[in-house]
């Protein structure tokens, strides 16, 4: 079969590398596979399977990037068609909704991947996250007879913007079916825009791969991971509200008081300079570190003496999957959607409310005092593996293509 997967960018993510992981699987199985980028920017260099072809929309390039798509090759620039936009048609694929009105970026890049659905004519096109989910759904709207499109939803929906849901429930009608990557996540979907429950398949991300097994092995570049003076407590994401790092931080602080430890938060965001403001108000400066983005996050999991995740809500959080993958003890919120199902309602980890950081260090304090054994957290793990995701994508996919 020949698959498109469209994803905003590479520039780094969990979202990212999932669909890196699965155009591996997928090719390895001896489908063709196209991934199209609606802009410039790719940090997963490495993790670009060399047989996947690479389309890139615009070339406007993410801030937070530092790689340049130039480095990989071939690239094929992808253009809307020089003919002159027909707003009318615009509105019409709208549905004539004021609150859906579409700016002009989108629109060029629904007609740019309405152009390469037409001319390369793939059996499938799967989009990923919520701005190439609705630029891939517009762009059916553009086309006679487009092919299958089945989005996978990765986040919560409840928590996009009016707009952004608004937009889902008048172009939902155009995928040929969801993929939720979470059952959370699917039943999420169906309350909250109203797609039928049997018009979404839950598939687990593609998580644990080889390359994180050989990248596990690595040493890390961070002095508390190889000193051995203290417990290492690791957290990693992007630096925003999503993640809620300063109940983490607050939490930690706790914990602190009663035992020595250490926090390294792996990530970069708009939030930096708040959370060190607030390290340092609680006097943690020798304490907690903000490294930013590192390009092997897994050879900080399997030192680690403890990954905690801290979020307000979630998709399927594959950091917390990776860490049971390297053998690290886990403790998270019980945030929508995923960590429940990935730590099976705290068997495999302790479960705390969000934003309770009382209960976040009691949680983290019981966990290093006495830790689940490293092979069963690895044996969880293995259920979000690559063999099982692609195989489960493969049997949807056939049924549509």
């Amino acid at each position: 079969m020949h698959i498109a997967l469209v994803v905003l960018d590479l520039g780094g993510g969990g979202a990212e590398r999932s669909v890196l992981g699965l155009a591996e699987g997928l090719i390895d199985r001896g489908h063709r596979v196209d991934i199209i980028l609606l802009r410039t920017g790719i940090r997963y260099s490495e993790e670009v399977p060399k047989d996947a072809r690479l389309f890139i929309v615009e070339n406007r390039p993410n801030k937070s990037t530092e790689i340049s798509p130039e480095k990989l090759s071939p690239i094929v620039r992808l253009r809307a068609p020089s003919r002159p936009l027909d707003w009318a048609r615009v509105a019409r694929a709208l549905d004539w909704d004021p609150l859906c009105l579409s700016s002009a970026s989108l629109v060029r890049q629904a007609r740019a991947i309405a152009a390469y659905m037409d001319v390369e004519k793939p059996d499938c096109v799967l989009p990923n996250l919520p701005r190439p989910t609705i630029a891939t759904l517009l762009a059916c709207r553009f086309l006679t007879e487009p092919p299958p499109i089945i989005p996978t939803i990765r986040n919560f929906v409840q928590y996009h913007r009016y707009r952004t849901k608004r937009r889902y429930r008048h172009l939902a009608g155009d995928a040929a079916h969801f993929v939720g990557v979470s059952q959370g996540i699917s039943d999420g979907l169906t309350a909250t825009i109203g797609v039928p429950r049997e018009s979404i398949t839950t598939i687990y991300n593609p998580v644990v791969t080889p390359h994180l097994h050989v990248k596990m092995a690595e040493r890390p570049d961070h002095p508390w991971l190889l000193d051995g003076n203290a417990p290492v407590i690791l957290a990693a994401g992007r630096l925003a509200a999503q993640k809620d790092y300063p109940t983490l931080i607050k939490a930690f602080a706790r914990l602190n008081a009663q035992r020595p430890c250490r926090l390294i938060i792996l990530g970069e965001g708009r939030m930096r300079k708040a959370l060190e403001r607030l390290v340092k108000g609680l006097d943690l400066t020798d304490h907690v570190s903000l490294p930013g983005w590192v390009e092997n996050p897994f050879a900080f999991m399997s030192r680690a003496s403890l990954f905690v995740l801290s979020s307000r809500f979630e998709g399927l959080p594959g950091v917390l999957v990776q860490a049971l993958a390297c053998g690290c003890p886990c403790v998270s919120t019980n945030c929508p959607a995923g960590p429940a199902e990935i730590l099976q309602d705290g068997k495999f980890g302790p479960l705390v409310p969000v934003g309770d950081e009382k209960s976040l260090a009691t949680a983290m304090y019981r966990v290093l005092a006495q830790p689940p054994e490293r092979h069963m957290l690895q044996q969880r793990a293995g259920y979000f593996s690559l063999e099982r995701s692609v195989t489960a994508y493969e049997k949807l996919i056939s049924g549509f293509a």
